[in-house]
């Protein structure tokens, strides 16, 4: 099957809006499978100008991303670089893409691929995650903070009830819930590509307890016969969010957490809002860069 690449020029401090506009637009593709792979690369030493890639399983809409993307540097009032999408040939770009990327130290958690098995510290609860089309390597901001996130609930103690991945990607914070607590996890994706790519995760990393299911939301029925859940993590984005607020508040046992990331430091106030609604109490903000993951609590 043939794969893309997007190809652009931009300044670092723009490469975050453009991510989140590109999840944006997968997000709202009807086949629901197209979700990018990025990477971005330093051009000349000191400067502030990146190579940003965004790799896809299938053809994306060239138009509508030319588009969206001409708005957002219109709005930031910046000159419209030229965009590049391109057909690859028939191989796994995203995954070497990925190879490239360094390994991820929380300072609880050790993600790393195979090729850095090598350098796994002994006082880390270690995670391999190869590379792969599931979103989720730990190097991202918003994983590294949900990451950051867990290691601080658990020294708190355990989660007062069962435990749910939502939006699960390659399923490392599913994993990291498993080897943190020795608990059954429950994880779900609206990608099947996800949900099998977590699987195998807990497979390599001989995790067992590992349940994913492909639904949107909390469609299937088996999520809330699970639950209610003493601990929620979301990390997808700031919109689905706040759709689902009522949804993961109904979810959420009396003493249960939400951790809730995938958003930016502008759109932080409108998610709080949301489940400060649904009677969840703000607990505390994790800040990377310009993304944010909440720590909510119900009473």
């Amino acid at each position: 099957m043939t794969s893309w690449k997007l190809e652009l020029i931009v300044s670092q401090d723009l490469i975050p809006a453009i991510e989140e506009t590109l999840f944006a637009l997968a997000e709202n593709d009807p086949l629901q499978e197209n979700w990018p792979t990025f990477s971005d690369f330093e051009i000349r030493e000191g400067e502030n100008m990146r190579q940003f890639e965004a790799f896809y399983a299938h053809k994306p809409d060239e138009r509508k991303i030319r588009e969206t993307l001409a708005a957002c540097f219109r709005n930031s009032g910046r000159a419209i670089p030229e965009i590049q999408v391109q057909a690859l040939e028939e191989k796994d770009w995203v995954s070497e893409s990925q190879k490239l990327l360094h390994p991820v130290d929380t300072g609880r958690f050790f993600v790393y691929g195979s090729h850095d098995a090598d350098k796994v510290p002994e006082n880390r609860l270690a995670l391999l995650i190869e590379a792969g089309q599931a979103f989720g390597t730990g190097q991202h901001e918003t994983t590294h903070s949900c990451l950051r996130a867990l290691a601080d609930l658990a020294d708190q103690g355990r989660p007062d009830g069962p435990v749910l991945d939502l939006g699960c990607g390659s399923g490392v914070l599913a994993l990291a819930m498993a080897k943190l607590w020795q608990i059954p996890v429950m994880a779900s994706d609206i990608d099947p590509v996800a949900t099998a790519t977590t699987l195998e995760n807990a497979r390599v990393n001989r995790i067992s307890g590992i349940t994913a299911i492909t639904c949107e939301g909390f469609a299937d029925p088996q999520l809330s016969a699970n639950g209610p859940y003493g601990l929620i993590v979301a990390n997808i984005l700031a919109g689905p969010l706040i759709e689902l607020a009522p949804e993961v508040a109904r979810h959420l046992a009396p003493n249960g957490t939400a951790i809730l990331s995938g958003l930016l430091d502008k759109q932080e106030q409108d998610v709080r809002h949301a489940y400060e609604k649904q009677n969840l109490r703000f607990v505390r903000s994790y800040a990377l860069n310009e993304w944010r993951a909440l720590v909510l609590h119900r009473a």
